[in-house]
């Protein structure tokens, strides 16, 4: 594990086995309905949004318990924030011009994502911050949080749509 993370091997490693089980038991959810998610654009970007959270904490949890080279795995984690941000910026911009974006939820969604990059930065940077560790648990967990808020959403909602 990457000295910059010092004691906090074990929250990467349940967040990373977290994330690895929930994204599983989201492609059961999405298998179950699959003709009913792809017909709503509310309910696969509910899934979508779901899957990019949960990846982006198994992808980061497992970049922290890397290693040797704390700049390195900043960078990589920086990447994958980057990579997932731009991925899902066109899908809420479609979103919110359709009328369908929960902005509640997309808050949460990319202000962890901009956390886990501003976090991965400053490791990358190799700037002496003692709190970076922090910083990047608290987006992981906010993450975490809405990627299972949507997925159990997804399993709930019954009407297509519903913009709960």
């Amino acid at each position: 594990m990457s000295q910059a993370h010092g004691d906090w091997g074990n929250f990467f490693l349940a967040a990373a086995g977290a994330a690895a089980a929930l994204t599983g038991l989201l492609f059961v959810a999405v298998s179950l309905r699959p003709s009913q998610i792809r017909e709503s654009p509310f309910m696969a970007g509910r899934a979508r949004a779901a899957f990019y959270a949960l990846v982006t904490v198994l992808l980061v949890g497992l970049l922290a318990l890397a290693g040797q080279h704390p700049s390195l795995v900043g960078a990589a984690e920086f990447g994958v924030a980057v990579a997932m941000e731009s991925l899902s910026v066109p899908f809420s911009l479609a979103a919110m011009q359709d009328g369908r974006l929960n902005y509640a939820r997309a808050a949460v969604y990319h202000a962890g994502v901009v956390i886990v990059a501003v976090a991965g930065f400053l490791q990358a940077a190799a700037v002496s911050w003692s709190d970076t560790t922090t910083l990047l648990a608290c987006g992981l967990l906010m993450l975490l949080g809405i990627g299972v808020s949507n997925a159990w959403q997804l399993v709930l909602s019954h009407d297509p749509d519903q913009s709960g």
